[in-house]
C-alpha cells in the first residue's frame, strides 16, 4: 500500500508541475477511493466484518475528500456509519482500515456515528451539518447512506430550516473571517479560510445545494445562475487558487494554507512571473491573487445572498416601493436603492455616478440587481463622459460629503466604476507593495485613507484632538479628499511615485473641473506628502531653523492643515496598528510648531541668548526662591540648546531629579507615561559609552526605543531622556518589568553588571524565523547641512535583534557623542537618525573620518553600502 501511495504521489507531482489541477483532484480522489475500497473489502471478507441484517457499516468521505478536491497535503476525512455493533466490534472493523493509512504517514481524520448520532448532530452542529453535505459514499452498506441522506434532507426541507442554515452559515463565516482576516487584501492571506479563499467557493456549493439542489459547479451555468463568461472567470480563479495552494503545500512539505511572505516569491517564480516595467514578479503574483480572490468572494456573496432571498421572490410581485423624493431615475424597493428603468445606464451612463451620489446622500444600500447592471455597464464610461463638467461635479459632491464616503468609494471600486471614471486609479487596483509594513493593496490603502479623513468629522475629539481641530481650516473638503485618494497615484507607474504622480494628479484634477489654483495646491500636496512624516519621525523637532524653513514652503494655513491631515490619514490607513499614540504626538508637534510660525509670521530666527534668557525666566516663575537660587548653577552648566528645546515644566521636573542626584551621589532613574509612550529619565555622571549601555539595557528588556536624547553639563553630569514603547507601540504598563529595567540600569551604570554579558545572554536569536518580505539593502547617509550644530547620520537597514545597540556602540567607539536619536522601525525595516558631535563638541567635517564612519557602520550592519 505504501508503494501505491508513493507511486501515486509521483504522478500527482507530475500533474502539479503541469498545473493540471482538475486531473490532480480526480487522480488523488480515485487513488484513495481504490485504496479504501480494497481495505474495506478485506474487512468484509474477515469474520468480524461480515454484515448481517442487524450489523451494518458504511464508509463515507467528507470535506475536501468528499468534494474530490484534495490538495497535495490535505487531510483525509472519513465517516464510519454503523448499526448494531458493539464498541469492540466497531474497533475491529475500523482499525484495519485506519492503521495502514497512518502507517503510510497520512493525516486521517475520522468519526464513527450511528444514524441516531447523526440526527442529533444535524440538529445541533452547523459544522458537522455542512460536512455531511459533502459526504460521498465509498463502500459498505448503501442503505445506511441512503437513510442518512433522507434524514439530512428532511431536516432541511422547510423554508424556515433553509433560512436558519443560511443564517448559521453567516455567523460561522463571521467567526472564520475574524480569525483568519476580514479583508481580501491582507498581506499574508489564507488561501482556504480567508476572504476570497476557497471556503467562499465552498459556501456557494453548500448554500446552492440546500436552496436550489445544485449538485456541482457545472450546474451554476446550466441552471442559469451565472453567465457563461462569468463562469469561465470563476473557474479560472478557482484553478489559480487550487494550483497555488498545491505549490504552497509542496514548498511547506505539509498542509499549510497561509500564504506567508517567505513563500510568495518562490511561488511567483513557479507561476512564471518575471520583472515587468519595474514591477517585481512577487508583486505581479499577489496582484493576480487579489484579482482572482475578488472574483471568488464576489460570486460567493452574490449567489448565496440571492439564493437565500429567492424563496421570498413572490413578495417582489407586489414590492413595497416609493420614490422618497429621489431623482426620477431611481426608486426605493424594500429599503434598497434600485433603478426605475432597467435600460437607464444604456441611455445615460452618467446615471451610474448619480446612483452612488444618491445612495450616499440618502444612506441607502444598492440592491443586487442594480449592482449587476452597474458591473455590466461600467465600460460605457468613456473619455467623453469623463470630460463632462457634470460628471466631475457629481464626483466632487461625493468627495465633499463625509457620510459613508469610504464605503461609497469602496463600492465604486468593487463595481469597477471608480477605475473606469478615473483611469489613473485603475492602475492601482490590486497593486501590491511587497513589504511587511504595507498591509493593503495601493487602491484599498488610498480609499481607506479617504475613509480615515471622513471619520474625523464624527470622531471623538478626545482621541485625536489636533486632527479634529485642523478640520476647521479646511474650506475645500472635496479637494483634500481627492488629494488623499490620489496621494499614491504614481505607484501605478513604478518607482519614483511622487514625481510620476504630479502630472497624473494635475491631469485628473483638470478633467474633474478643479480650478488652476486648486490644481497647484494638489501638486504641492502630492510633492510634499512624504516630507511631514520624515520630519516628524526622523528629525529633531526642537530645531527652530528646520521648522521655520518648513513653514516657508506653505502658501497659506489651509495648505499646512491639508498636508497634516493627508499625512495623518496616510499613516493611519497603512495598517490597523500603524498610528501609535507616540507617532500621532510627533505629527501633532510638527504641525503645531509650524502652524505657530505661520500664524505669528515669525520667519526670522530669534537670537539664541534672548530665547535662553526667556526660558530661564519662565522656569524661575515655577520655583521657590531657594530652588531658583540653586537652579542658577544648573543654568550655567547645561547646554543652551536644552533650555531652548525643553518646556519650563519639564525643566522644573529635571531640576528636581538633578537635586536628588547631587544629594544622593548615585544615579537617579525615573519613568512615567507620556504622549502615548513611556519616558525614561536618568541623571548620572557621564561615563564612556553611557548612551550605548542604556540602549543595551532597554534592548535586553525588549523595550522599543522611539526617541532618545543625551544632555551633558560642563561638570560632566548626564541627563538621558529615552522615549520607549512596548512591541505594539504603546506605553509599558507592567510594573514588574519596570522593576527589572531599573535594577538593570542601576547595575550597568554603576559597573556591577557587564552590559556585554547581559546583551549576549538575553539577545539570543529567536528559534522562530522572523517574518520578512525581502532584505532591505543597508543605506547610510551623512548630512552636515540639515542641522546647524550636529552631523546627522541616517541609517536604513533590515532589522534584527540587538541592531540598535550595535549601531550606538559602534558610534561610541568611533569617538562620537550622540545627543539626539530618532528611531523608526516599520516591522522589519529600520530608519534611524543620529545627531552626533565629535569629542570636542563639533560637527564631523573631515572627509576621511566621514568615510571611516560609513565603513565601520556598514561592517556592523552586515550590508553593502
Amino acid at each position: 500500500m505504501i508503494k501505491d501511495i508513493a507511486a501515486g504521489n509521483e504522478n500527482l507531482l507530475a500533474l502539479h508541475r503541469e498545473k493540471k489541477v482538475l486531473e490532480f483532484h480526480r487522480f488523488k480522489s480515485d487513488l484513495f477511493d481504490n485504496l479504501l475500497g480494497t481495505l474495506f473489502e478485506k474487512v468484509l471478507k474477515s469474520e468480524s466484518g461480515k454484515n448481517s441484517s442487524k450489523k451494518k457499516m458504511t464508509l463515507l468521505s467528507l470535506g475536501g475528500y468528499g468534494r474530490q478536491e484534495l490538495a497535495l497535503h490535505s487531510d483525509i476525512d472519513l465517516l464510519f456509519l454503523y448499526e448494531g455493533m458493539t464498541t469492540n466490534e466497531l474497533k475491529k472493523n475500523t482499525e484495519p482500515i485506519l492503521y495502514p493509512l497512518w502507517d503510510a504517514g497520512l493525516e486521517v481524520g475520522f468519526a464513527t456515528r450511528t444514524l441516531t448520532d447523526c440526527r442529533k448532530i444535524i440538529e445541533e452542529d452547523i459544522t458537522a451539518l455542512t460536512a455531511l453535505i459533502d459526504g460521498r459514499f465509498l463502500a459498505g452498506d448503501r442503505s445506511l447512506y441512503d437513510k442518512l441522506s433522507e434524514i439530512f434532507w428532511k431536516r432541511l426541507k422547510s423554508l424556515a430550516a433553509k433560512k436558519e442554515f443560511w443564517k448559521r452559515k453567516g455567523f460561522e463565516t463571521q467567526e472564520r473571517l475574524a480569525k483568519y482576516g476580514a479583508s481580501l487584501y491582507l498581506l499574508e492571506p489564507n488561501l482556504k479560510e480567508g476572504e476570497g479563499g476557497l471556503r467562499d467557493y465552498h459556501n456557494i456549493l453548500w448554500v446552492g445545494r440546500v436552496f436550489e439542489k445544485i449538485k456541482g459547479p457545472d450546474e451554476l451555468k446550466s441552471k442559469g445562475w451565472i453567465p457563461e463568461e462569468e463562469e469561465k472567470a470563476l473557474k479560472k480563479a478557482l484553478h489559480f487558487l487550487w494550483n497555488t495552494r498545491n505549490e504552497l503545500h509542496r514548498l511547506s512539505g505539509r498542509k499549510n494554507d497561509q500564504l506567508l511572505l517567505d513563500f510568495q516569491e518562490p511561488i511567483a517564480h513557479w507561476w512564471g512571473f518575471s520583472d515587468k516595467e519595474g514591477i517585481l514578479p512577487v508583486e505581479q503574483f499577489m496582484q493576480r491573487y487579489y484579482q482572482e480572490a475578488a472574483i471568488v468572494h464576489e460570486w460567493s456573496a452574490r449567489l448565496t445572498r440571492r439564493w437565500a432571498e429567492e424563496p421570498t421572490r413572490l413578495l417582489r410581485l407586489f414590492p413595497f416601493e416609493h420614490s422618497r423624493g429621489l431623482e426620477e431615475q431611481f426608486k426605493v424597493v424594500h429599503g434598497q436603492l434600485s433603478l426605475a428603468d432597467s435600460d437607464l445606464f444604456a441611455k445615460d451612463p452618467m446615471a451610474m455616478l448619480r446612483l452612488f451620489e444618491v445612495a450616499q446622500r440618502e444612506d441607502l444600500t444598492i440592491d443586487d440587481y442594480t449592482k449587476d447592471k452597474v458591473r455590466g455597464s461600467a465600460l460605457r464610461i468613456n473619455d467623453d463622459l469623463r470630460r463632462e463638467p457634470e460628471a466631475g461635479n457629481i464626483f466632487k459632491r461625493i468627495l465633499k460629503e463625509p457620510k459613508r464616503l469610504g464605503a461609497t468609494l469602496l463600492l465604486m471600486n468593487e463595481l469597477k466604476v471608480l477605475g473606469q471614471f478615473l483611469p489613473e486609479f485603475e492602475k492601482l487596483r490590486f497593486r501590491v507593495q511587497h513589504d511587511v509594513y504595507h498591509v493593503y493593496t495601493v487602491d484599498i490603502h488610498s480609499i481607506f485613507a479617504v475613509d480615515e479623513f471622513s471619520k474625523l468629522y464624527t470622531q471623538d475629539e478626545s482621541q485625536f484632538p489636533v486632527a479634529v481641530e485642523a478640520l476647521k481650516d479646511i474650506q475645500h473638503q472635496d479637494l483634500l479628499a481627492f488629494a488623499i485618494l490620489y496621494h499614491d497615484i504614481g505607484k501605478g507607474e513604478g518607482a519614483g511615485h511622487v514625481e510620476k504622480g504630479v502630472p497624473l494628479i494635475r491631469g485628473a484634477a483638470r478633467r474633474l473641473g478643479f480650478s488652476a489654483e486648486e490644481i497647484d495646491l494638489l501638486e504641492f500636496l502630492e510633492k510634499s506628502h512624504l516630507i511631514m512624516p520624515h520630519l516628524a519621525f526622523r528629525r529633531d523637532l526642537e530645531d527652530q531653523n528646520m521648522i521655520i524653513q518648513f513653514a516657508k514652503s506653505f502658501p497659506n494655513l489651509e495648505a499646512l492643515s491639508m498636508l497634516y491631515l493627508l499625512t495623518f490619514c496616510d499613516v493611519k490607513a497603512v495598517g490597523p496598528k500603524t498610528m501609535t499614540p507616540w507617532k500621532a504626538s510627533l505629527l501633532d508637534t510638527v504641525y503645531l510648531k509650524t502652524r505657530e510660525v505661520l500664524v505669528k509670521g515669525a520667519f526670522d530666527k530669534e537670537k539664541v541668548s534672548l530665547l535662553a534668557d526667556r526660558a530661564k525666566e519662565e522656569v524661575r516663575k515655577l520655583l521657590t526662591t531657594e530652588e531658583a537660587k540653586e537652579a542658577e548653577l544648573f543654568f550655567k552648566t547645561i547646554p543652551t540648546r536644552y533650555l531652548l528645546a525643553t518646556k519650563p515644566s519639564e525643566i522644573v521636573r529635571h531640576l528636581a531629579l538633578w537635586r536628588q542626584f547631587k544629594k544622593e551621589e548615585r544615579p537617579v532613574i525615573d519613568h512615567r507615561h507620556r504622549g502615548g509612550a513611556s519616558e525614561l529619565t536618568i541623571f548620572c555622571w557621564n561615563t564612556p559609552q553611557l548612551f550605548s549601555k542604556i540602549c543595551g539595557v532597554t534592548a535586553s528588556n525588549t523595550l522599543n526605543i522611539v526617541e532618545a536624547q543625551s544632555i551633558v553639563t560642563s561638570l560632566g553630569e548626564a541627563l538621558c531622556l529615552f522615549m520607549v514603547s512596548d512591541i505594539e507601540g504603546g506605553p509599558i504598563v507592567d510594573e514588574h518589568k519596570w522593576g527589572r529595567v531599573l535594577k538593570d540600569l542601576r547595575e550597568v551604570i554603576e559597573g556591577s553588571q557587564s552590559i556585554e554579558k547581559m546583551v549576549q545572554e538575553r539577545l539570543r536569536p529567536s528559534l522562530l524565523k522572523p517574518k520578512t518580505a525581502r532584505i532591505v539593502p543597508t543605506r547610510i547617509e551623512i548630512d552636515n547641512d540639515i542641522s546647524a550644530y550636529y552631523t546627522v547620520i541616517d541609517i536604513y537597514a533590515h532589522d534584527r535583534i540587538g541592531l540598535l545597540y550595535q549601531i550606538i556602540s559602534t558610534l561610541s567607539h568611533l569617538g562620537l557623542s550622540i545627543d539626539i536619536s530618532k528611531i523608526s522601525t516599520k516591522v522589519d525595516q529600520v530608519s534611524d537618525s543620529f545627531y552626533v558631535k565629535d569629542l570636542l563638541g563639533q560637527k564631523v567635517t573631515s572627509l576621511e573620518r566621514l568615510a571611516k564612519i560609513k565603513e565601520e557602520l556598514t561592517k556592523v550592519m552586515g550590508g553593502v553600502q
